[in-house]
């Protein structure tokens, strides 16, 4: 049967091949492959990654194309373009490679004498004390498990979630539950509070005027955002021009370092603020701030059920939470 008319075949809305066929026929290559098409958007350089010929890979897009009875790419005059059914494969391949991939880390920790292994997203609002708090108790009551943790924020670490590549992540669920696959678990409200050098000009006398506050620069995560709108409202409401943006960084030590060393003013979650106010390295603004951001949550994918060694590191996390405020 020639390629052409294989193609025919797959345009047809016929019966979807049963399970069994697909689970007889699919190999992980051809998950590697739809993975390298769609990241290259072509067939050559995809086939150049796999360390195969450009015929090969061909061969191995149309088997699988021939398993499932459904395009899953279209050649355009500048390469491929993934299908609707190719987008929906890519998903859950990219899954199921995340999968084998935690699994041969699992197996290589297990030779190595580890119980488990937990690979968790961590947001700035919890790296610097809910989680290593939680990792120390975890290290008193289960010191088998590793864990592997990864900072970011909501627009890296949720896709990697979404993807397998993560079982967990700790921070603010800034978007609502339904427009992501995944399950929420409040565990605190914490309220963000402004962060200043020790002995910072502004702690001399707090009847700013509005010229007084437009005079420094401000260090957050982004220029907009909703931690950028909740400090623009505090200064709002003082009459202040909009936060100055000198420096963005999601890096909780870095900005603390930076503040330290300079009359800049940052936001940041008090619960943190607390930790490095009592070390002496910081001092709190008493700029009151009249909203609170999304509360800090466990976000887990939604219908997996987790490991024992995941469900050991979120219960940890759970006694830590429970102890705040």
């Amino acid at each position: 049967m020639t390629r052409e008319t294989n193609a025919d075949a797959l345009d047809a809305h016929g019966p979807l091949p049963s399970l069994g066929h697909v689970r007889a026929r699919l190999r992980v290559r051809h998950l590697v492959v739809i993975e390298a098409l769609a990241r290259r958007k072509n067939i050559r350089q995809a086939a150049s990654d796999l360390f195969v010929t450009q015929p090969a890979a061909s061969k191995l897009l149309q088997e699988i194309e021939s398993i499932f009875e459904a395009r899953l790419f279209e050649r355009t005059a500048h390469g491929i373009e993934i299908t609707p059914y190719g987008e929906v494969l890519l998903h859950w391949a990219r899954k199921g490679l995340a999968d084998m991939d935690a699994a041969h880390a699992e197996i290589a920790a297990l030779r190595n004498g580890w119980e488990g292994r937990v690979r968790v997203g961590v947001f700035p609002v919890a790296g610097t004390v809910l989680v290593p708090d939680a990792a120390t108790l975890l290290r008193k009551l289960r010191p088998g498990i590793q864990l592997s943790l990864q900072e970011g924020l909501e627009t890296s670490l949720l896709p990697l979630l979404d993807q397998g590549q993560l079982d967990c992540v700790i921070g603010r669920a800034t978007s609502s539950p339904g427009s992501r696959p995944f399950t929420c678990e409040m565990l605190f409200e914490e309220p963000t509070v402004i962060v200043c050098a020790v002995g910072h000009p502004l702690l001399q006398d707090t009847d700013w005027t509005p010229a007084q506050l437009d005079r420094f620069d401000w260090i957050l995560p982004a220029r907009t955002g909703q931690l950028y709108t909740l400090v623009a409202s505090g200064l709002a409401a003082l009459k202040a021009a909009a936060p100055r943006v000198a420096v963005e960084t999601s890096s909780i030590l870095t900005l603390v370092e930076i503040v330290r060393q300079t009359q800049m003013l940052s936001a940041i979650p008090s619960g943190v603020a607390r930790r490095f106010v009592d070390i002496g390295q910081l001092q709190i603004l008493p700029l009151t701030l009249s909203a609170t951001l999304h509360p800090v949550s466990i976000m887990t994918s939604q219908g997996s059920p987790l490991h024992p060694a995941t469900a050991a590191f979120l219960s940890a996390v759970k006694t830590v939470a429970a102890t705040r405020g």
